[in-house]
């Protein structure tokens, strides 16, 4: 390191100006060019197309600026949590008193130490289906009762509280108190909640911070915040103020809101919009109801309009049985008449035909069918009769018991089967002899075989 050679004696006055100048020279000619290897955070780029950011290591940080010109010549950005070996020159801003790397070269240092906890971290968690989106509830409506887990003197409560005012006051507001950064800040973070869940009045929990570096947020990143915040049977509504990085106890929590602010308006629904939402319905309700009475109206009009009173509703009837009656009794008459005339009609046809030709001729006709009926009567019968005969005579010649007249007889068992083998009927078998003249009922007593 090269010095200047000027040394300032104790009599000398500096003002903070020139105190700050005479750093700056003392670091741009010491560190002319050096190499730094760290961690990549708080990655921001400007509207002016410089790149600020911090450089870590577990113990310390510097602050490190790469300028438009010099980022376009750099293939590939990195982002916060990667591991880098920066090349450049250190230099300070005096109006500040603060001095900062000016990057002219970056080249990947492998992936960062803490990133890769994270991502593995992040890894386990998953697969324990503890980021699953079927696992998330909807969040209250209206509640009566909002836990907030933060810092009781942080910006976060005064946000939160202010838009919880505006939007729907008369709210009821639990806070447990906890630090949000630092050492021991995830298992106050924890405990925190815990106590909200026990106390159990609270119907959502806003968990969250104001905004801050990657480090600042790096307690929401802790196994312990994003257990308890998974296991809680109370909604929660992570309200971490960051956009670029999405910590774990987002992905964990019910919903995700960027600030605490935006937390409080989806905790909290504005009074004015529900307000205009039921006066919205009230009227549709009211318009509907209306229209269904109109209607219902319409349709009892017309039925009271059909409606018939009893007493003249059966006064039509008696009138309609009246003129029935009368239409029944003209019928009959009608029907009588016409019945008679027929009568008279036909009465005098019969007269007629009776005493005149046509009778003789249907007598004489009715004679000669009565002699040609008979002798066709006769005749029939005569055929018949002789065919009967001859089958009497063929049926007497098959005949079994014509053949018994001749001596023989018909032998059956007890089941009326016909005896054929004396072997089938040992001694003591009961037969059945049938003669041409009775029966005989014989028993077995020897069994001789034929010769």
């Amino acid at each position: 390191m090269k010095w200047k050679s000027n040394v300032i004696g104790l009599a000398d006055c500096l003002t903070v100006s020139q105190l700050n100048e005479e750093i700056r020279d003392l670091l741009e000619e010491g560190y002319p060019y050096l190499q730094v290897r760290g961690e990549i955070a708080d990655w921001k780029m400007a509207p002016s197309g410089h790149v600020y950011f911090s450089l870590v290591d577990p113990q310390s940080r510097i602050r490190a600026v790469i300028w438009k010109t010099t980022r376009v010549r750099i293939p590939s950005l990195p982002r916060s949590g990667d591991a880098v070996v920066i090349t450049g020159r250190i230099t300070a801003y005096p109006p500040r008193g603060e001095y900062q790397l000016v990057v002219e070269g970056l080249r990947p240092d492998g992936a960062g130490g803490e990133r890769e906890k994270l991502l593995a971290l992040h890894a386990k968690l998953s697969a324990e289906g503890l980021f699953d989106p079927d696992r998330k509830r909807p969040l209250p409506l209206l509640p009566k009762a909002v836990g907030v887990v933060t810092s009781a003197s942080g910006a976060a409560i005064h946000d939160i509280t202010r838009t919880l005012d505006r939007r729907f006051p008369g709210y009821h507001l639990i806070l447990s108190h906890t630090r949000v950064q630092g050492e021991g800040a995830p298992e106050e973070i924890a405990h925190a909640l815990q106590r909200l869940i026990a106390d159990g009045r609270a119907e959502v929990i806003l968990c969250g911070r104001g905004g801050g570096s990657a480090e600042d947020l790096a307690a929401f990143n802790a196994e312990i915040v994003v257990r308890t915040i998974a296991q809680s049977p109370i909604p929660i509504l992570s309200a971490v103020g960051h956009e670029i990085d999405v910590t774990l106890a987002d992905l964990a929590a019910d919903a995700r809101a960027s600030t605490p602010s935006a937390a409080a308006e989806m905790a909290m629904p504005e009074q004015a919009a529900l307000l205009a939402r039921l006066q919205a319905l009230e009227s549709r309700l009211r318009s509907a109801l209306q229209s269904r009475l109109r209607t219902r109206r319409e349709t009892l009009r017309t039925w009271r309009a059909r409606l018939i009173h009893p007493r003249r509703r059966i006064e039509q009837a008696r009138l309609r049985c009246d003129a029935l009656q009368q239409r029944l009794i003209l019928a009959l008459h009608q029907q009588v008449s016409r019945r008679r005339q027929s009568a008279i009609h036909l009465t005098a046809r019969l007269e007629n035909w009776g005493s005149g030709q046509p009778l003789a001729l249907a007598t004489a006709r009715l004679g000669h069918l009565e002699k040609n009926l008979v002798r066709e009567s006769r005749r029939l019968l005569k055929h018949h009769r002789d065919r009967l005969r001859l089958l009497d005579a063929r049926l007497t010649a098959i005949s079994p018991l014509n053949v018994l007249t001749r001596g023989y007889a018909l032998v059956q068992d007890e089941q009326g089967t016909i005896a054929r083998n004396a072997q089938h009927y040992p001694p003591g078998t009961a037969l059945q002899v049938t003669l041409a003249s009775g029966m005989l009922m014989v028993q077995v007593t020897n069994i001789q075989e034929s010769r």
